[in-house]
């Protein structure tokens, strides 16, 4: 028998002959006679293919480079190199943006499956230990921050010493484009119900409650709101968000609904500032409920139907055996219980 040394020496020879052998194009693998009849294996690398993912998220190369702190040289580089790997046309330039030809579809639909194998595989490895344990990121939008994360962040660190848990405030699309990117874990997004669904692809979404949008009105208009409906605040001065934002969205399609052009006084993002401005009884908002602070409640005016939206907790598909994430949809589940059930005892308020 061959000594030790001989016998290892020989295997790496054979390991890497035949790992050479797959990066040769086919004339020389046939004539080698190596894998007779086998396709041709390529070898990608996949943080190129990462990249081409950013750009399908992202639309530019300077906005890639500036997610992946690189230069945006360093992108078009690596990108020209993935297209030569893969042989096809990966991407074409229109204007300022970077769209995807139909071969770059579907190699960033397949890298995303990948990222989805690797995902279950550290799923399944967190699964099996003892502990839930590591760390894990959250993203919120602005009024899920004091009324569900902040609550989960509290739970966990009692229940859950080895599990740390980071928030980030993010609105609904950017949660979503982190959560594909593999930046967060969680995202907790809302969806009014005009919007279409955003989270198809390699993401999964938990419903959490459904948040009733509210009209907030000065209290010497809420008789004559009763009595006319909606159509009675046609004359009068409106707050929204900024133009093409959802909350101007919704009031348009709300006063559309009653037969009158809102008269907007004030734009401003974000719906706790809308209440803030509300507060001075000076205009009238239609915000959702979850936005309403204790001291805005008298001026909700009951009855007046204006749509909603569903708030979710969503993360990626092959997050779903991670034990941290399970804890996670959990412990906000819980929390939506109990927030709803001191609801209909009326014992809290927002």
């Amino acid at each position: 028998m061959a000594p030790a040394a001989d016998r290892f020496s020989a295997q790496r020879a054979g390991r890497q002959s035949f790992s050479h052998a797959l990066l040769l194009p086919v004339s020389r693998l046939q004539a080698a006679a190596l894998v007779p009849g086998m396709w041709w294996c390529v070898m990608l690398d996949l943080r190129r293919m990462m990249l081409l993912c950013d750009l399908a998220d992202l639309g530019t190369v300077a906005a890639v480079a500036e997610h992946r702190n690189i230069t945006s040289s360093a992108v078009s580089q690596q990108l020209r190199v993935l297209e030569q790997e893969t042989g096809a046309v990966l991407f074409r330039r229109h204007g300022r943006t970077l769209g995807l030809t139909q071969s770059g579809e579907i190699l960033v639909e397949h890298v995303r499956r990948v990222m989805g194998a690797v995902e279950e595989a550290m799923s399944a490895v967190a699964a099996s230990r003892d502990t839930v344990g590591g760390q894990l990121t959250v993203a919120g939008f602005e009024t899920s921050i004091p009324s569900l994360a902040a609550p989960l962040v509290q739970r966990l660190s009692r229940d859950e010493p080895y599990l740390h848990v980071r928030v980030i405030q993010e609105g609904s699309a950017t949660a979503l484009h982190s959560l594909r990117r593999g930046e967060i874990d969680v995202a907790l997004i809302y969806r009014l119900y005009f919007l279409a669904d955003e989270t198809v692809g390699g993401l999964v979404s938990r419903p959490l409650f459904h948040d009733p949008l509210v009209l907030l009105a000065p209290a010497h208009l809420h008789e004559r709101i009763h009595e006319k409906g909606l159509s009675a605040l046609a004359g009068e001065p409106w707050i929204t968000g900024p133009y093409g934002s959802s909350w101007a969205t919704a009031l348009d399609l709300a006063s559309e609904s009653a037969g009158f052009v809102p008269q907007v006084k004030h734009r401003v993002p974000g719906a706790p500032n809308m209440c803030q401005l509300a507060a001075a009884e000076v205009a009238s908002a239609i915000v959702p409920r979850l936005s309403v602070p204790p001291a805005l409640e008298r001026l909700m005016v009951d009855g007046i139907e204006v749509g909603g939206r569903s708030v979710y907790a969503v993360h990626r598909e092959g997050a779903q055996r991670n034990p941290a994430v399970s804890v996670v949809l959990r412990t906000l589940r819980a929390i939506v219980a109990e927030r709803e059930a001191a609801l209909r005892e009326g014992s809290v308020s927002t």
